[in-house]
């Protein structure tokens, strides 16, 4: 399926991370006895804040892309289409054809959808906000980090748009991991036949978290359908030769050296929406799955907490006041989001934490209701943070109140945190100036 790491984008195509990881993810959470995943690829699984364009096959041609045209792999496409379709209940309406690319190919596909489908300023705005809450270095670039990641990272996708269908293969050869992929993004092909895959609205400007969850549930879907394929028709062999071959070193080097919330945010609809998609299917089948695409995961605490979506405990919409008079003039609101429960538990954890640190941000950051952030800029470089959150309890609240203090004593610019008993509205801001014009509550309250 097409797609994003990110908030505040056009998410309209997901690009498929390493097999690697997914299938060391599917032998924790399927309990395969028969996979083992490498050391190298223990990286914690979790903005979201990434960008996906659209844009049409040939618009985006390339030297480097090809398709299958032997009668054999025609065969392959085939015979794991039908098997696919067998295992996850599903019947095709439209033929699809698997392109390949290589790894130029597939940075080249990313590069030119990039140029005519994001939205740079946004992107750029959420540089700047990510760099003031300590998320990432100052002057990173967003659009860059996300470039080099997304296409470093990139196995295949599947584009709602055109209909058309990616693999990334080196040499052109159709081995055991474009087999394995292909399971994965032909079941992406049957969800947006039978339901729509546009009708997740996973590209709405300001609605971050929401969009993420949404992601989650076909590529989750996808996940255990490509699981399942596996084990009915891989053997132990081709399996260990698709791992081998789709995880590089490098790769799992350039993951781990990524700012934590664009790792988290890749492999959140991998790790967190399998795990979530797994406990609908053990309670009903394939047909349990199906339901959820009329009513989608409204949030990723949804996702965290399935018993919250299975309690229609969706988020409560928050919103942010304007400039205050008190700012002067030259000030705007330059880009507004909801980080939900992820992105909050990845600001809370730092960029390197312990393994007690992310169970307290886990804990600190689990009894979210909603939230709202916004960036506002003024005249000669002065800008000001402001994050309102709710939370489901004034305990809750409490937690992640401490827990945000001790985040924000590491930051270099003022800040401040107040409000009431389930309200906790964090300011950061450029100077001690702006921190009083954009005061909304006396701290301690």
């Amino acid at each position: 399926m097409p797609a994003t790491i990110g908030a505040m984008n056009n998410r309209h195509f997901r690009l498929d991370v390493p097999l690697l990881l997914i299938v060391a993810v599917i032998a924790t959470a399927c309990g395969s006895s028969t996979i083992t995943p490498s050391p190298s690829t223990a990286t914690t699984p979790q903005p979201s804040v990434g960008a996906a364009p659209s844009a049409s096959p040939t618009e985006l041609s390339s030297p480097a892309l090809s398709t299958p045209n032997s009668a054999a792999d025609q065969a392959t496409y085939a015979q794991i289409e039908s098997e696919v379709e067998n295992l996850r209940q599903l019947m095709p309406k439209l033929a699809v054809t698997p392109v390949l690319l290589d790894e130029k190919g597939v940075r080249d596909w990313v590069t030119k959808a990039t140029e005519t489908g994001v939205d740079h300023a946004a992107l750029a705005a959420q540089s700047r906000l990510f760099a003031h809450m300590g998320l990432l270095p100052a002057g990173a670039s967003l659009e860059q980090l996300e470039l080099d990641l997304t296409s470093g990272q990139a196995i295949g996708f599947y584009d709602p748009d055109t209909k058309q269908l990616y693999l990334l293969s080196q040499s052109g050869a159709v081995g055991p991991e474009q087999k394995l992929t292909f399971s994965h993004e032909f079941t992406h092909a049957l969800q947006d036949q039978n339901f729509g895959l546009g009708k997740l609205a996973i590209d709405t400007v300001d609605q971050g978290d929401r969009d993420l969850a949404h992601t989650a549930l076909p590529e989750g879907d996808a996940t255990l359908s490509m699981y399942q394929w596996a084990t009915a028709h891989m053997s132990a062999l081709d399996l260990g030769s698709a791992i081998l071959s789709s995880g590089s070193g490098t790769q799992t080097d350039q993951l781990n050296k990524a700012p934590a919330v664009l790792r988290e945010d890749l492999l959140f609809p991998y790790v967190n929406g399998l795990a979530f998609v797994q406990g609908i299917y053990s309670q009903g089948g394939w047909a349990s799955v199906d339901k959820l695409y009329a009513k989608p995961p409204s949030s990723t605490s949804q996702i965290l907490h399935p018993e919250l979506y299975a309690k229609g405990v969706n988020p409560v919409g928050l919103t942010l006041s304007a400039v205050p008079a008190a700012a002067g003039k030259g000030w705007k609101l330059s880009m507004q989001d909801t980080m939900g429960e992820l992105q909050l538990r990845v600001w809370l954890e730092g960029e390197h934490p312990t393994a007690d640190q992310k169970t307290a941000a886990d804990a600190a950051a689990s009894t979210w209701a909603g939230d709202r952030i916004g960036l506002y800029e003024g005249p000669g470089g002065t800008w000001a943070v402001v994050l309102r959150t709710q939370w489901r309890s004034a305990a809750g609240r409490t937690d992640f109140a401490a827990a945000a203090t001790k985040t924000l004593d590491g930051l270099t610019t003022p800040s401040s945190i107040c409000g009431d008993a389930v309200h906790a509205d964090i300011l950061i801001a450029s100077d001690e100036a702006t921190m009083g014009a954009f005061a909304t509550c006396k701290v301690g309250e």
